[in-house]
């Protein structure tokens, strides 16, 4: 069962592109493997924290009579 990718282009500073091929050469990846791989881990890292402090700035908004 394969995932339904989707296409992103992005533009990278020659010092992330050199830091993206470095990473792809030592995993023994291509370039667009490893930028998938870095980018999904940290898109999904982010989207966590993020879920993280709304709820408990919700929680923490919240009046004592609605908790």
């Amino acid at each position: 069962m394969s995932l339904e990718l989707k296409a992103v282009q992005v533009r990278l500073s020659e010092e992330a592109y050199n830091a993206l091929s470095m990473i792809a050469d030592v995993n023994d990846q291509d370039l667009g493997e490893a930028a998938r791989i870095i980018l999904t881990e940290s898109l999904l890292g982010k989207s966590h924290s993020v879920k993280v402090t709304a709820a408990r700035f919700a929680r923490a908004t919240k009046s004592g009579s609605e908790r």
